[in-house]
């Protein structure tokens, strides 16, 4: 059975990476769509809302050339 002291090297940096970003009195870190936000900091918040913005556009530019591409190949067949 592996535990934390037996874990690889990968396993041990990974996990305290994790544990400075996400506090471990909490089951789950907050989020801004968890209805009350007033606990994060307003800056988290916009650089959240940002991060969604260009997920989104990303998203939709993926979506628009597939369907740019699935037109093509359509009319060539």
């Amino acid at each position: 059975m592996k535990t934390r002291e037996t874990a690889s090297a990968g396993y041990r940096l990974a996990l305290e990476a994790h544990l400075t970003v996400v506090d471990p009195a909490h089951q789950r870190p907050a989020a801004p769509d968890d209805g009350d936000s007033s606990r994060i900091p307003a800056d988290a918040q916009a650089a959240f809302a940002d991060y969604r913005a260009r997920t989104r556009e990303t998203a939709s530019a993926i979506q628009d050339a597939a369907i740019r591409r699935a037109r093509a190949e359509r009319a060539a067949a």
